[in-house]
């Protein structure tokens, strides 16, 4: 300062910095300020070596960017600082590239799940295949599904398809069977992606690091949204990956912490969970997240956080499964997109339901703050460090210094004095309803579709040529149902309604995808359903039971609806419908005789596969089927058909195969074709060979035999269970 002279600095006794400027005056200047200033100066400098080729917003064109892709081997640098490169974390211990030999070896598969390649969806979705298919090396794809353009597009790309995957009712895919499939991959990384989400060449070292690193892991990650792609840039442009680089860090979001677009794992590994993964709906929320917890809370695999690392691009379109959100909504929500469905769409709703109700998951966690180890750019001669988090998720606010903005930024709450960075919902919130209230007003969230599931909303989504396929059951036979669905699955029938014939079948079918709805109209003064939880094979409740799928026929065929009603003991092999059509007559039904005896004798209709026509002969038919079998209740349902259709005496029958009731006609099917379990010996088939022996089927009834045990082992035997019960999965058959 003023009036300082040299021995006033030489002699200056405090922790200062004097310094001279150019003009001659020396300022004086506290360490701590020095301090500040360096480290301001050295965080510029570690900015700059931050922007590599493998961070989603690098510039190619700096001296440091050019040399990080030479140093992205398994053998360069260490990921972690220590002096023995070596880390206790969570309990085990690490050390840096243990499992580097493993990268020789490499090799991964992508699957994805697409929507129908349609309008702008089919070119998004070909854009995100493309960008795939140039990483090096070159992945395998395989495409999951049966949807429109599929076959199209796997000849133009040569990817794969896999059709063997579980949907719901209404054709989306289950990700329990998601993930099964992708783990059946022989690939040493298997890859679940979005279908619309672009990758780039950083996706493959990223890999090759974790796996360098980890022997058993799980690679998550958040995109990154754009509303479009840059001018001017083609795929083909040598520069396209730095321009989407460049275009995404002075455009893009951060997708919110919450959600997940991809996920990449070894498949010589462990199970990624403990006990079995719900049938989550794909798309529709929170599998996802339970995914991610509950594969870090089993803690047999090293769950990785490379959001920052690895640029994945989403271009955003408009949700058609999620409502645009009300002022009132949006506030609410603080910022949290996908909230504003979880009441008012009833897949999202289920979703919820069985993320709060299977494993340990509660709201907001499974995110990707709350992988336990996070890959970053950092000061080091690789340009990458694995951090590890000593608490994952415990500040939701977490987010990307990189990105222009994210999703899950904080919000604030001016009236309650509070910021938030997400939205959380009580578990019971997402019970589920059984039936609709009397009063449609007063239904919870404006009463949408599915809330609860009901006879007259099913028929308006699933019927075709106004004809549904109709079964109904109690929830002890929830087994022989499964493996029904399945078999429809894999022919790909949806045009069927499961009446459940009790509140526990109800919900697990409306869990499991199914088109079911709770019936409870029928049962009048003929049955007690509360006695029928155990109606085993020629007990009085059997008995009962079964005189409750007339009834329900009879609802349908008075609400306008053909009805091909199949017990759910009968394999199908092949959609008969038409042919059963064909016939051209009121009821077309299976006849229940040997082969010895003619098809229209005593007690000879089987009561479990026909198909009837809504017509007023076949109402009243069923009207005085369902009255008969109500004043005769040593009779089981099937002799009550006989008897009224063809006479107690058989004095109604017309020829072999035919009988006739007030003027509608009953024919019996070919039991060469709609076999019954007496017809051609086809059960003494040897194993596996019935298919093929016998071609011409259509069904063929597992009857004959009693007890659902003896049923299900016979089946079994013939490689006709089509639902593994242990997994929760349908079991898909190959050779026809």
């Amino acid at each position: 300062g003023k009036g300082w002279n040299n021995d006033t600095i030489n002699s200056n006794p405090q922790r200062t910095l004097i310094i001279r400027g150019s003009n001659g005056i020396y300022v004086r200047i506290g360490v701590g300020v020095v301090i500040m200033v360096a480290f301001v100066a050295l965080s510029v400098l570690i900015g700059m070596l931050y922007v590599t080729p493998t961070s989603p917003f690098s510039n190619s064109h700096g001296s440091v960017a050019r040399s990080v892709m030479e140093a992205l081997s398994p053998n360069s640098g260490s990921y972690w600082r220590t002096a023995s490169g070596r880390l206790e974390h969570r309990g085990q211990t690490f050390v840096v590239n243990q499992c580097a030999e493993r990268v020789n070896k490499f090799s991964f598969e992508i699957f994805s799940a697409p929507r129908p390649f349609e309008g702008d969806t089919a070119e998004r979705q070909e854009s995100a295949i493309r960008s795939w298919l140039a990483l090096k090396p070159r992945p395998k794809v395989t495409l999951l599904g049966n949807e429109t353009g599929f076959d199209q597009v796997a000849e133009k790309y040569g990817v794969k398809i896999d059709t063997r995957v579980d949907t719901n009712f209404l054709g989306v895919p289950l990700f329990n069977s998601i993930v099964s499939r992708v783990n059946e991959s022989e690939a040493l990384v298997t890859v679940f992606i979005n279908a619309d989400i672009l990758l780039f060449d950083d996706f493959v070292p990223t890999l090759h690091r974790v796996m360098s690193n980890f022997r058993d892991f799980m690679v998550i990650g958040a995109r990154h949204d754009v509303d479009e792609l840059p001018e001017g840039v083609a795929e083909t442009d040598g520069d396209f990956g730095a321009r989407m680089r460049e275009h995404v860090e002075e455009n893009g979001t951060m997708h919110t912490m919450g959600g997940m677009d991809f996920w990449a794992w070894n498949t010589d590994g462990p199970r990624l969970v403990d006990g079995v993964i719900p049938p989550f709906v794909f798309g529709r929320g929170k599998y996802d997240n339970w995914l991610t917890h509950e594969t870090v809370a089993a803690g047999r695999r090293q769950v990785v956080d490379v959001s920052e690392t690895c640029l994945s691009v989403h271009v955003n379109h408009k949700y058609t499964h999620v409502p645009e959100p009300t002022k009132q909504a949006s506030r609410q929500l603080l910022g949290n997109f996908w909230s504003m469905s979880k009441k008012s769409k009833f897949e999202v709703y289920v979703n919820n339901h069985l993320a709060f109700n299977t494993g340990s998951y509660v709201n907001q966690m499974g995110t990707t703050l709350h992988a336990p180890w996070k890959f970053s750019t950092c000061l080091d001669p690789s340009g990458w460090c694995i951090l590890p988090r000593k608490r994952p998720g415990s500040c939701p606010c977490e987010s990307s210094a990189f990105a222009h903005s994210t999703q899950n930024d904080a919000v604030i709450e001016k009236t309650k004095r509070l910021i938030r960075c997400g939205y959380w919902d009580p578990a019971d919130l997402y019970t589920l309803p059984v039936l609709p209230p009397d009063d449609p007003r007063t239904a919870p969230f404006g009463a949408p579709f599915g809330l609860p599931l009901t006879l007259e909303s099913l028929i308006e989504r699933v019927e075709e040529n106004n004809t549904v396929i109709l079964s109904a059951l109690n929830f002890q036979y929830r087994g022989v149902m499964m493996s029904w669905v399945c078999n429809m699955r894999h022919l790909g029938i949806r045009n069927f309604v499961i009446a459940a014939l009790d509140e526990d079948l109800y919900k697990y079918g409306f869990t499991r995808g199914l088109p079911t709805y709770f019936e409870n109209t029928v049962y009048g003064n003929v049955a007690d359903p509360r006695t029928l939880d155990n109606s085993t094979f020629g007990s009085e409740s059997f008995k009962s039971l079964t005189k409750m799928k007339s009834r329900v026929v009879l609802r349908l065929l008075k609400l306008g609806v053909n009805v091909l009603w199949t017990d759910c003991d009968i394999i199908w092999f092949r959609n008969p419908l038409d042919h059963m059509r064909a016939h051209q007559v009121d009821l077309v039904i299976q006849t229940n005789a040997p082969d010895d005896e003619k098809p229209n004798l005593k007690w000879r209709i089987n009561s479990g596969f026909y198909l009837a026509q809504s017509n007023a002969r076949t109402i009243h038919t069923f009207t005085d089927i369902t009255a008969y079998a109500k004043n005769h209740k040593e009779l089981r349902e099937q002799p009550c058909f006989y008897d009224v259709m063809c006479g107690e005496r058989g004095e109604r029958r017309v020829g072999d195969d035919m009988c006739e009731y007030h003027g509608m006609r009953v024919k019996m099917l070919d039991r060469h074709l709609y076999p019954n379990g007496k017809t051609d010996q086809i059960w003494e088939t040897a194993p596996g060979k019935i298919p093929r022996k016998f071609p011409n089927l259509f069904i063929l009834h597992n009857n004959w035999v009693p007890g659902v045990d003896e049923k299900q082992k016979r089946a079994a035997d013939h490689g006709f269970l089509f639902f593994d019960d242990a997994e929760e999965l349908c079991v898909y058959p190959t050779h026809w």
